[in-house]
Parts: structure tokens; sequence; C-alpha cells
């Protein structure tokens, strides 16, 4: 094995080995058959290890390769060959697959590698991370396969003729057929906590919302090395800071300015049911979900139901109060609301404080001041349930 050339990712240097982790030796040896246009009688393995880039290169011998060395959890790599850097921008403007390069799950023991034709046809053995990619892969194939087919014959001349009726015809299938494969996906990662690409899927999974109670059991079934590597241990800082606004906690209090500039708390509201809502002027799918809002707030705001805005604003902050101020007219927002301070300011991050990872976040609020439901997107099936909560409290 070559030498490695570590790239930092960061400008501190993050340790490679982590306290509570084992090393774990691999090989990888392999074959390509078709290396037409690269540039040298080299292939480059690429991975990271606790922040830390790895780069590693090994020599073609009649297309044959070796590498081998030493990893602390599995993780995502690439194996690449070299081509010029005219082909590497037509891929990049195109987005067109790179055939010169190859993804995989890189774990412990004897990895064997084939490629029959070119670069991307590869297929490893031996890593039982990659194992559990591919056959998840092999169960999602024909959704994605569907999903393009459909956007081929419908979605793209819908757009072309910018047909509103056949655009949401095509949108309503196409949500289904997403809406399996974030099924299966979950289905995969629930039944394989112990799998090497588990944490990956995990952070997929909960990458707009992490709900504590579902969660946190399922984290400490992970493998110990990838818990205790410098991605585990941040996926377990959200996991804390999720806790603190989980179902039954208590709702965080915090303070903010209306637009005529008077100080509202979350708790002078306490004794109401209350639905705060994360949203901003320039969140198209946030300000969908204010109709709604409206009607609800007729229904049951005699009832003890108040709605309590938060608006995170972006861009020029000079411009923040009037582009919000102009979104609540717009939306004819006649609940409270309040303009939240801007990144790097002083006053509360309260989108922090309440772990909002997405837009639009609502968070609903019981009378005791306990966080009763937590809803993300502006999807039907959240509109449905949160009319039934509501229906059930008032």
């Amino acid at each position: 094995m070559k030498n490695i050339r570590f790239v930092l990712l960061m400008i501190l240097c993050a340790p490679l080995f982590v306290v509570g982790q084992s090393a774990r030796v691999f090989t990888l040896k392999g074959k390509v058959v078709d290396v037409e246009g690269i540039l040298d009688n080299m292939i480059y393995l690429k991975f990271a290890q606790n922040g830390v880039s790895l780069i590693d290169s090994a020599k073609l011998s009649n297309g044959e390769y070796s590498f081998s060395g030493e990893i602390m959890y599995p993780t995502k790599a690439t194996i690449q060959l070299k081509v010029a850097d005219s082909v590497e921008r037509y891929h990049m403007q195109t987005r067109f697959l790179r055939d010169y390069t190859h993804e995989f799950y890189i774990d412990g023991g004897h990895l064997v590698a084939s490629a029959p034709k070119k670069m991307n046809s590869t297929i490893v053995e031996g890593s039982a991370a990659d194992s559990d990619r591919q056959r998840l892969d092999a169960l999602l194939k024909p959704l994605y396969t569907s999903n393009d087919k459909l956007y081929r014959e419908y979605g793209d001349r819908a757009y072309r003729e910018k047909d509103s009726v056949a655009i949401a015809a095509y949108l309503k299938q196409s949500y289904a057929t997403t809406g399996k494969i974030d099924s299966i996906e979950k289905d995969f990662l629930f039944s394989h906590p112990q799998s090497g690409i588990a944490l990956d899927l995990l952070q997929d999974y909960t990458r707009s919302m992490l709900e504590f109670s579902e969660i946190a059991s399922f984290f400490a079934q992970l493998q110990p090395d990838l818990r205790n590597s410098v991605e585990g241990q941040k996926y377990a800082e959200r996991l804390q800071q999720a806790e603190k606004t989980a179902k039954g906690t208590v709702a965080p209090d915090f303070t903010l300015k209306d637009r005529e500039g008077r100080e509202v708390s979350l708790s002078s509201l306490k004794g109401k049911v209350i639905l705060l809502d994360f949203w901003g002027s320039w969140c198209f799918p946030c300000r969908q979900t204010h109709p709604h809002l409206r009607e609800l707030y007729v229904m049951y705001r005699d009832k003890g139901f108040e709605i309590l805005g938060v608006a995170n604003e972006r861009g020029d902050e000079s411009q923040n109060y009037k582009k919000w101020t102009q979104a609540l007219d717009e939306d004819q927002m006649t609940w409270v609301n309040l303009l939240g301070t801007a990144k790097g300011s002083i006053g509360p991050d309260v989108p922090s404080i309440y772990s909002v990872s997405a837009y639009p976040t609502k968070v609903l609020i019981g009378r005791d001041g306990n966080i009763i439901r937590r809803f993300v997107g502006s999807g039907k099936e959240a509109a449905d349930e949160l009319d039934k909560l509501l229906a059930e409290l008032l």
C-alpha cells in the first residue's frame, strides 16, 4: 500500500482514532476491464474517518489492483480512475453518472471488487456494510426506475407546457412512489440496527425531523464504533438537543418582538392550546399552510386556541422586517406573529432551541405547557393529524 495522504476537512486536525473504537483491517483486491481514457496507470481509493479524508493510490497491472489498511468503522468510499479535467467538468455540468468511479461501503475483511465494464459497473464482495447497501438498492431500484419513467412520459411534458393540472397529476403519482421508497428505507433501517450503513440511513431518515422517543433506543443499538465516531458523536449531540423538546417535555420559553415592537413570550400564552409555526416569507411550502391555519384560527380561537408564528427571514437583515410584515399582510395572518433574531444577533435562536431543521415546522403545545406533537412539511397527512388533535383538545 502506498503512503496514505491525509487531507484535513477541518482547520484543526481531527483525531483518526477516537476513544472506544478498535481498528479493523481490510484488504481490497480488484480488477477493472475498461480503462480507456485514463491519464495514468493508477487507481485511487478515497474515504473519510473521524473528520479526516484519506487518499491512497495503487498501480494497475493488467487492470488488477490491491489496497490494504485499517478503518475504525464502516464508511462510504470511492475507487476512481484519473481522467482529463475536461471530462470531470463535463460530468459536473451534465450531472451524468461518472463511469470512471464507483462508490461503496468499505468495511473490515477481505474485499474483492470486479468491474466487467466501466468502473461504475464494479461489484464489491466481502464488505458486510456494502452487502446491506446492495440489498437495499435492489429493493429500491424498481421504484426509482418507475419514477424516472413517469417523469419522462408525463412530468417532463407537463412542466414544459406549464400545465398545472398535468403537473398536479404527475406529482400525485410521483409522491406516492416516493412514499413507498421512504417506507422501504425506514423498514430496512429499523430492522438492521447493526448494519454498517445504519448511521447514514438514520441521518437521512431524521434529516427534517428527529423524534427523541422513536430514535434514542435505536441509536443505542448501533455498532459502538459508529456511535463513537465523530459523525456518531455529532448525532448524539443532536439527539441530546432533541430531547429538550421531545413529546411530553415542557416547551422552552422565549421572548421575541411582534410587528409593533412589543415583547411577547411563549409563557404569556400559557393556559391555551398553542401551535408554534416556524416559517419564513421565502418559504413557499410554509405559506401554503397558512390558509389552513386561518381556518383553524377562526374555528378555535374563542375556545382557547392560539397560533404563535416565529418567522425566520433570510438575506439582507435590514430587509427582514419589511419582508416579514409584507408576508403577514399577504397571507392575512391575524394571529400572534414574532420575528426571529438573525444568526449572530443578540437574542434567542428559537429554531435551534426547538431543533428545527426543516421548514415549515409546527409544534403543538397543550394547556399545561407540554409539547404534544411536532409536524414537519406542508403535506395533507400532517394537516389531517393536526385537525384531529385540535378537535380532541378543543
